[in-house]
Order: structure tokens, then C-alpha cells, then sequence
């Protein structure tokens, strides 16, 4: 049976390289819809000759992202030449998670047939990895918390700022973005929007009706050919700017009056040359859609990623020194960039010049749409836009919840303490990890989060795979404008 599996995961793979040979390339369209119902068969014989175990039935849903490469060979979206380089790439990589979960699948049934106690031991594997997410989130809420600060500068030694905003097709969220800059008691002070080729009059509309308090309009140039909007929009800023620390925000952000003042202070006293803000958001009156900001939350506070090093960093609201991001190449370094700032972020952590920290003078207020949109314009490329890494979260995730849950229902089903007990333990600490990033995130205490927890792990493993088939056969927008052809063909 061994060899037979092996053989049937290696020859999968085999048939998505055969697609790569020069001479069958251009007919890919033909041959891989041959090789796709092939793959599909397989697939099919698996399930019935040996469905009964469940690493079958693991390798059987990751042979479904075999059929997603196979499909997406033939459906030709993406640049020829970069999709014929990635093919093989995903397909290797498949087989050898293939194996892997094979070899794991066949050990854990063997030794667990003949060892009621490792069931223990399985437990006890997935309360050190719950453990280990606790000490992650802990240690990042740690570090995130609003710093004091012993002095707060004086007027005549606080730098220039400027507040650069782009906007969109924007009306009411930007005029009360304007207002609360306005009341700010920042000295010196310059407030900047560009009119981001706008589709309707309002947004220039409401940016010249604060021209007479100072802010400045600029009539955005149309998007160069290999940039992402947003990120011409931000290098336009740059080069209009004339502060020496730029903040950057959307339109939905908000500031308390004495917030700028204390961010740049932040800024300068600790000697920082990027900061990036995790801001309060309002809770929203639906009850489903207070799920999607913590969840977006969620990949940038719960994960170790100064370990891996990609620092946290959030686009709602960031601050940097004007000289270090033109030290850097300015935003013509990250013109596809999804997350542009996460550039900057990563270089100046490398000089401890980074800090991620929560505060409550900025206020994010975003609707549901935009939120949607958020997510899937930045789950696929976080996972470097690979099917096989959206397998991978996927059949991690699943592993969570799943054998979890299933652990503490067997603990109590056959009277076993040790499992039970190990089993609530991690219960209780995804319950905490995920409505703890839920009270961060609206820094109030959110009760459902607390008890539907396996409903975030459900909704981001449907974003994920939203994201991935919009990007590779769809359409993902921001602000109106798709994304997809200069972020794929990089």
C-alpha cells in the first residue's frame, strides 16, 4: 500500500512537470486538462481504496491544490514565462508535503494502534504548541503597549510634520479625517491629500474646502506602468512633502488633539526612524463583521515575526523620517509592493530603528466592504502568492481546531484526565489568544470572540482561499482599481 501511494503522489507531480517541457508548453491548454482529470482520478481512488484513514484523506485535500496548479497552467493568467518558473516550483513542493503527511499519517497510526498512551503524548504536542502561540501573543502585546514618555517636545524643538493622505473616491470619512487633524495642537504642521484620479468630484470637493485652513491639495498623476496605485500615491507624497517626518494614514483614520504631538515625540526621543501604529477601532453594530479586523489583527500580533524577522506593520496609520525613506530609495523600492511600509519596517529593525505599538489617539473606522477587500488583497501575497503555502496554513489550522476539539471529546469519551485536562488547557488558551487580539483590536473586552474563536480559524481559511482564486482568475481591487496583473507578473 505504501509503494502505491508513493507512487501515485510522485507520478502526480511528475505529470505537472511534464506541462514544463518546452515542446509540450504551448499546448498546455490540451495536456493539462488530460492531466487534470488524471490527477482527479487519482485522487478519487485514494479516497475509496483507503478513505477509512484520515492522513488518506489529508494527502487527498492537498491533492486538491494540485488540481488548482493544474488548473491555473491551463487557464494562463499569469505571464507566461514567470508561470511556466513557479509551476515547478509548487509542484515539488506538493509532493514532498504529499510524502511528508504520508510517513507522519502511517507512523502515528502505527504507534498510537499499539500505545493508547501516546494519545497523551499527541495531546501534550498540541498543548505546547497552544503554549508557544500564549508566550507569542504575550510577549507581542508586550511590546506593542503605548510607551510613556517622560518628556513630550517643547514647540520650538519639535521637527516639521507632514500628514500625507491618499484618497479615493472618498467624502465623509476623509472631511472628518481633516477635522480631527485640524484640532490637533501640533506646531508645525503641513497636511497633504492627493486626489488619487478620483472617478467623482467629491473628493477634490472636500480637500479644497479645507484649502482655506492649509491643507493642500494635489491632483495625483496617473499610475506608472509596474506601480501599484497606492504605492505611486505614497511616492507622490514623498516627493511633495516637506517635513522632516512624514505620517502616512488613510482617509478613515482620526486623531486626537494631542496624538501627533506624542507620536512624533515617540518617534524622536526613543530614536526611531519608522513607526507604525496599532490603532483603536470602533466596534461594528453587525455582529459578524467584528470578526475581520482582530482576524487581520491576528497576523501581525499573534505570530513570532521579529523571529522570522517581519516586524508587525500596519497600514492605517505610519510615521517615518523623511531622510531614511529617501536613504532607502523611497517607494520606488517597493512599487509592487502589497505593504509597502513593510519594507521600511523590516530595514530599520535590522538597526533597531522599528517600533509597533498600540495607542488611542488613532482611530480607525472602516466599513465592512473595506475590510473584505483589505483581506483579500493581502492574504495571497503574505503567503508569497504559493498555493502550496495556503496548503500548508490550511492543514495547520485545521490540525488546531480540530484535533483539539476531537482530543477533549475523546478525553472525556474514554475517561482519560491527563488528555482532558491538556485539551481544556488549550482550549482556554485559544479562547484568550483571540479575545485578547479582539480587545486590542477594540480595546474593549468582546465576549464572542472569547467562545467562537474556531469561527476566525474558519474565516481565514476561507479569505485565504478567496484571495488566492481572485488573484490567480479573478479580479482583486483597491479602491476601484485591480491589482492583480502588477502583483502577479513580479
Amino acid at each position: 500500500m505504501i509503494i502505491i501511494l508513493s507512487l501515485a503522489v510522485i507520478f502526480s507531480g511528475f505529470f505537472e512537470l511534464f506541462l514544463r517541457l518546452k515542446s509540450i508548453w504551448p499546448k498546455r491548454k490540451i495536456y493539462g486538462w488530460i492531466i487534470f482529470l488524471i490527477v482527479l482520478m487519482l485522487n478519487g481512488w485514494l479516497l475509496i481504496a483507503y478513505g477509512n484513514r484520515l492522513w488518506v484523506i489529508s494527502i487527498s485535500l492537498v491533492s486538491l491544490y494540485r488540481l488548482f496548479n493544474v488548473y491555473r497552467i491551463t487557464k494562463s493568467r499569469i505571464q507566461s514565462e514567470y508561470l511556466r518558473s513557479i509551476v515547478k516550483s509548487t509542484s515539488i513542493r506538493l509532493t514532498v508535503f504529499q510524502l511528508v503527511v504520508m510517513i507522519s499519517g502511517i507512523l502515528f497510526s502505527i504507534i498510537l494502534k499499539n500505545n493508547q498512551d501516546l494519545w497523551d503524548i499527541l495531546g501534550a504536542i498540541n498543548f505546547l504548541l497552544s503554549f508557544g502561540l500564549f508566550i507569542t501573543i504575550r510577549r507581542q502585546l508586550k511590546i506593542s503597549q503605548r510607551i510613556a514618555l517622560s518628556t513630550i517636545l517643547i514647540d520650538k524643538k519639535a521637527p516639521t510634520l507632514t500628514v500625507a493622505i491618499p484618497a479615493r473616491n472618498e467624502s465623509d470619512s476623509l472631511n472628518n479625517c481633516l477635522i480631527s487633524l485640524l484640532s490637533c495642537d501640533y506646531p508645525k504642521l503641513e497636511i497633504m491629500v492627493l486626489d488619487d484620479q478620483s472617478t467623482t468630484q467629491r473628493t477634490s470637493e472636500v480637500i479644497r474646502s479645507f484649502a482655506h485652513q492649509g491643507v493642500v491639495f494635489i491632483a495625483g498623476a496617473p499610475v506608472k506602468k509596474g506601480w501599484l496605485a497606492k504605492n505611486w500615491a505614497y511616492e507622490q507624497l514623498l516627493e511633495a512633502a516637506n517635513g522632516d517626518i512624514i505620517l502616512f494614514c488613510g482617509a478613515d483614520t482620526r486623531f486626537t488633539k494631542e496624538s501627533l504631538k506624542f507620536l512624533v515625540s515617540s518617534l524622536v526621543s526613543r530614536h526611531k526612524s519608522v513607526i507604525s501604529i496599532l490603532p483603536k477601532n470602533d466596534v461594528p453594530q453587525r455582529m459578524y463583521s467584528r470578526f475581520f479586523q482582530p482576524l487581520r489583527y491576528a497576523w501581525e500580533v499573534a505570530l513570532p515575526r521579529r523571529k522570522l524577522q517581519r516586524p508587525p506593520v500596519l497600514s492605517t496609520c505610519w510615521l517615518a523620517k523623511r531622510s531614511y525613506l529617501v536613504s532607502k530609495g523611497g517607494f520606488k523600492a517597493v512599487t509592487n509592493r502589497v505593504v509597502p511600509e513593510s519594507y521600511f519596517a523590516k530595514l530599520s529593525t535590522e538597526e533597531d530603528g522599528y517600533s509597533f505599538s498600540a495607542y488611542d489617539g488613532v482611530l480607525s473606522n472602516k466599513p465592512l466592504a473595506d475590510l473584505v477587500e483589505t483581506a483579500l488583497r493581502l492574504r495571497y501575497p503574505q503567503l508569497r502568492r504559493r498555493p502550496e503555502l495556503v496548503a500548508l496554513i490550511t492543514m495547520i489550522e485545521l490540525w488546531f481546531m480540530v484535533s483539539i476539539l476531537a482530543l477533549f471529546i475523546y478525553g472525556i469519551i474514554i475517561f482519560q484526565p491527563f488528555l482532558f485536562i491538556l485539551s481544556l488547557i488549550s482550549i482556554i488558551i485559544y479562547s484568550y489568544v483571540f479575545g485578547t487580539i479582539a480587545k486590542i483590536t477594540y480595546r474593549q473586552k468582546v465576549h464572542f470572540s472569547y467562545v467562537f474563536w474556531p469561527f476566525y480559524i474558519v474565516l481565514d481559511i476561507y479569505l485565504m482561499h478567496l484571495s488566492m482564486f481572485k488573484y490567480e482568475f479573478g479580479e482583486v481591487l483597491w479602491k476601484g482599481r485591480s491589482v492583480v496583473s502588477t502583483v502577479m507578473d513580479n
